[in-house]
């Protein structure tokens, strides 16, 4: 049976939106509702609003809006029921035991519940003789029990099919542990991937374990059959483990970065480990891969700068200066930094201490340019011309990618001071460097904005309205109202409309508001074809189907049962950045305050809305009468619809198109 609604509304209302939100985004207050970087495009200016009176978000760059579960749908990729048990656990609401079987039935959550119940066995080792050499390695690694329990450590019984046995006395199936590569298939049959070893569970920033790395314990650890077993073995990527999109420890550490503002990165689990036990917690490891742009997108929900934690080798440089361009790239800062003789941070950290730590930290940091000009003088870059103008458009390149012209400058005086180079030198080439990145920032753009204009679109045609003026006078023969009057622009419009306006947005928002009255005073003068293809429309459509039945009931609208696009545009219109505009009173409208007379308000933005729509259908009919002209073709239809749009276009500016429908006068046209 599915998860109740009683239980999916005790969730909605126990867990907080803006709580849900800031664990991915900054928000800043600002008035009632809270604005940050947007977590589903790359910005530099904060168009993400949440607000928490409606219990809706909002992006206003790239348009994608809902509620407390479209948020956790849309940025962690789960299922509707994934979303709902999740947030049940945060709140502490217990979620019947067959409804979460259900909910398991997806593949996804069925994954999560076998790697979660791997996670709990493994760590039950420890406490068994079985598992006492896993225990022993950690004891000796210094790890204490709060440690181990934290980061939720175990061991794999160096056994055939331990796990295996286990799983299917509780009811997983074999091939499920396959697919969350837990498990092999081979002659002999299903048999555990992991054995002999210390185990490290990867678990996501919301806490779901996502895989495992499982370190060789010498002396316990069996061969391979080809030789020495590798001293870490780790999950493959599966349905739920995308290691480029994880952040070893980011679970335990995120509140740490939030208040020291920055991210330390390191190589691997047990330096994360060390150093977390240590009280150096705002630590992360990229999960055994060369760290991605997603990665640093993750970290960039909690910090303002990476702190790279660099090996000294030929290697670990390498792997530093890509990782530099990277994170300049997400628009966060980045400095880089090395331990002592070559020292990893586990070793460190246990031999000197957390505050001998902290001193190298903060003390021997170099920011990127200054690290970049130290690794050009060790490897001999710079004792030739040729080999300095490569550097200095290395780093031009990388300044470029700087969002802020104050830290830009400050870079490109800092290049020409390490460099001993005449910023007037650096100057044009900076220059080109920035065109550059500019004209990939365009493409960039080009690229999300075509995904983004294929999320969620809804091609609804129809011109179904509720009950008009028109259709109640009995007196005579039906009057034509202004939805049949309106353009038509369905056939041919010139124009796309990718984003609702503020006028049509003010109106779905009355509408919602104000029930039934404010329905029949905007329907019965607004044709279907008059609000924008897709979510718009489809809005009006449900409206519609609601006027019919004589209640208007938002619920539905914002809790996304109408569908995403429903859905994303009320939060966009419920989401108010679309004020009744001072611009409106310049074309003719006279502007109302919407909260304090709504009709009248409502009356403007129809008038708005229309006066676009007569203007888009006028752009449109000049063009064919310019095609009509040079073809030689007769002219006099489209001179006379010219001109019953601009009869209309003046109606519509004196107010005249509110007794359209009610008043055969109302006609001429």
């Amino acid at each position: 049976m599915p998860i109740p609604d009683t239980v999916i509304e005790e969730v909605r209302r126990s867990v907080d939106l803006v709580d849900v939100v800031g664990d991915y985004v900054r928000l800043k207050r600002r008035g009632g509702r809270f604005f940050g970087l947007c977590p589903f495009h790359n910005e530099k200016s904060p168009s993400f609003s949440v607000d928490p009176g409606e219990n809706l978000y909002y992006c206003f760059g790239c348009r994608r809006g809902g509620d407390l579960f479209k948020f956790v749908q849309e940025v962690e990729g789960m299922e509707f029921l994934e979303t709902v048990r999740l947030l049940a656990e945060r709140a502490g609401i217990e979620i019947p035991e067959s409804e979460g079987k259900s909910e398991a039935a997806s593949e996804r959550e069925a994954l999560h519940g076998v790697l979660r119940f791997a996670a709990r066995f493994y760590y039950d080792q420890l406490r068994t003789e079985v598992g006492k050499p896993g225990l022993d390695y950690f004891v000796q690694r210094g790890f204490s029990k709060k440690t181990i329990t934290g980061f939720g450590l175990g061991f794999a019984p160096d056994s055939w099919d331990a796990l295996v046995n286990a799983a299917q006395a509780a009811h997983y199936a074999p091939d499920l542990l396959v697919k969350a590569d837990l498990a092999r298939e081979g002659s002999r049959g299903v048999y555990d991937r992991f054995r002999g070893r210390a185990m490290f569970p990867i678990i996501s920033h919301v806490g779901k374990v996502l895989g495992f790395g499982g370190r060789v314990i010498p002396g316990v650890t069996p061969p391979f059959k080809d030789g020495d077993p590798p001293k870490y073995l780790n999950s493959s990527e599966t349905p739920v483990y995308h290691k480029s999109s994880v952040l070893y420890g980011l679970r335990q550490a995120k509140q740490a970065i939030r208040g020291e503002g920055e991210a330390l990165l390191v190589e691997g689990y047990t330096d994360v480990i060390s150093l977390h036990q240590a009280g150096v917690e705002h630590v992360v490891a990229s999960s055994g891969t060369a760290l991605t742009a997603e990665q640093i997108r993750l970290a960039g929900r909690y910090a303002q700068a990476i702190v790279l934690l660099y090996d000294a080798d030929s290697a670990g440089l390498d792997a530093a200066l890509r990782a530099i361009d990277l994170v300049l790239g997400e628009g966060l800062g980045v400095f880089a930094v090395a331990l002592p003789d070559g020292a990893d941070p586990d070793a460190f950290v246990q031999q000197f201490g957390a505050e001998a730590f902290r001193s190298v930290l903060r003390d021997d940091r170099m920011d990127f340019v200054a690290f970049r000009v130290a690794v050009a003088k060790r490897r001999g870059e710079l004792d030739t011309p040729e080999g300095q103008s490569r550097v200095v458009h290395s780093l031009m390149a990388s300044v470029a990618k700087i969002p802020d012209p104050i830290v830009q400058e400050g870079y490109v005086q800092r290049a020409a001071q390490l460099l001993r180079v005449p910023d007037a030198t650096l100057r044009p080439l900076f220059r080109n460097a920035l065109a550059e990145a500019g004209r990939e920032r365009t493409r960039s753009a080009r690229r999300d904005g075509a995904r983004r204009d294929g999320y969620a679109r809804d091609q609804v045609r129809g011109n179904a309205r509720p009950r008009d003026a028109a259709h109640r006078n009995t007196d005579g023969p039906p009057q034509e109202s202004w939805a049949e009057r309106a353009p038509d622009l369905t056939t041919r419009r010139p124009t796309p409309r990718p984003a609702a306006s503020p006028a049509e947005l003010l109106l779905v928002k009355l509408m919602l508001e104000h029930g039934m009255p404010m329905v029949e005073h905007v329907l019965t003068r607004m044709a279907l074809t008059e609000f924008s293809e897709g979510g718009p429309q489809t809005t009006i459509e449900k409206l519609i189907e609601q006027a019919q039945q004589d209640r208007i009931e938002a619920t539905p609208f914002k809790d996304g049962t109408f569908g995403p696009a429903v859905q994303q545009t009320v939060a966009e219109a419920l989401v108010e950045r679309h004020a009744v505009s001072d611009n409106w009173s310049r074309v003719g409208i006279d502007v109302k305050d919407p909260h304090r007379d709504p009709f009248a308000a409502a009356t403007s933005a129809m008038q708005v809305l229309k006066l676009l729509r007569l203007d888009q259908a006028i752009a449109d009919v000049q063009r064919r009468i310019f095609a009509a002209d040079q073809a030689g073709e007769d002219l006099r239809p489209l001179q006379e619809l010219m001109l019953r749009y601009q009869h209309m276009k003046r109606d519509v500016q004196t107010g005249a198109f509110l007794e359209w429908g009610a008043d055969s006068d109302a006609q001429a046209a």
